[in-house]
């Protein structure tokens, strides 16, 4: 009797975890759940960032869907040589929740992303105060 009730009771626990996990796929207390990486779809920002020796360095960054960007500044002003007045940066991004980083080759640029700015970060990571703060946004075009 008792092995009629052993293997009864074997035939039952097999039949009720029959999914692979152990876990009963309708049971939403037991799932996981995997945060999804931000997707930013190709998006371009513009803006004046402030120059110590020049009138202002005009700013265009174009995130591509393949992470990789290309940030064109032109350095405007009087002090500037007209024939070394334009930089195109190149490198891949990352998003990391609301950080985005920008990697280039000897250096990498952080920003705090919103739905239509990115906010320039100082060298540690951290918002940018003072009189000048406000010209460190870019403008999502």
């Amino acid at each position: 009797m008792r092995q009629i009730f052993f293997l009864l009771m074997i035939f039952i626990l097999a039949s009720c975890n029959s999914n692979k996990n152990g876990i009963a796929s309708t049971d939403s207390s037991y799932k996981t759940v995997v945060p999804k990486t931000p997707v930013v779809n190709a998006e371009n920002y513009a803006g004046t960032l402030p120059c110590a020796d020049c009138e202002g360095i005009d700013v265009s960054l174009q995130l591509n869907n393949d992470s990789t960007y290309i940030m064109n500044s032109f350095y405007k002003g009087a002090r500037v040589d007209s024939s070394n007045n334009h930089f195109a940066d190149t490198g891949k991004w990352i998003l990391n929740a609301d950080t985005l980083y920008l990697s280039a080759k000897n250096h990498t640029t952080k920003y705090i992303k919103t739905d239509t700015t990115l906010t320039q970060l100082d060298g540690d990571g951290k918002l940018i105060t003072g009189p000048l703060a406000a010209m460190f946004v870019l403008h999502k075009k």
